[in-house]
């Protein structure tokens, strides 16, 4: 009898085949789920160092124009000034293809308030295209 008791308890406390199938699936659904956060963490966190050293390695391979920093820092503010007032739209009200020449370099001078060297283009191409006098 204590035989049987033994053997009854020894079977109701091992799990069954079904439940030791829903274990195995459990598990299998956990290893998924960390290979899954693993794959999508080394994707977002690998294309930001790579955008981060294109950025690091294009900046260290360009040559640094330091007379333009200078330029663009003191005095771009004066080009823009003798720029936006020649090279207004509102000037050319006569002639619409002077007008819309001067519209696109307006926007451009617009857009480079602040640096020089590209204002001082914007000053030559206004020279020619517009035959303004500076």
């Amino acid at each position: 009898m204590m035989f049987n008791l033994l053997i009854i308890l020894a079977l109701k406390s091992t799990p069954s085949f079904n439940s030791l199938k829903l274990n195995y699936w459990m598990a299998l659904s956990i290893i998924e789920f960390i290979l899954i956060l693993f794959l999508l963490f080394k994707l977002l966190y690998s294309n930001k160092t790579t955008y981060k050293n294109a950025f690091k390695n294009e900046s260290v391979n360009n040559e640094i124009d330091f007379k333009n920093i200078f330029n663009s820092s003191f005095h771009s503010t004066e080009i823009y000034d003798e720029l936006k007032v020649k090279c207004h739209p509102d000037r050319f009200v006569h002639n619409i293809h002077l007008q819309r020449i001067a519209e696109n370099l307006f926007q451009e001078i617009s857009k480079n308030k602040n640096n020089a060297k590209v204002l001082l283009e914007l000053k030559n191409e206004a020279i020619q295209k517009l035959d303004i006098k500076f």
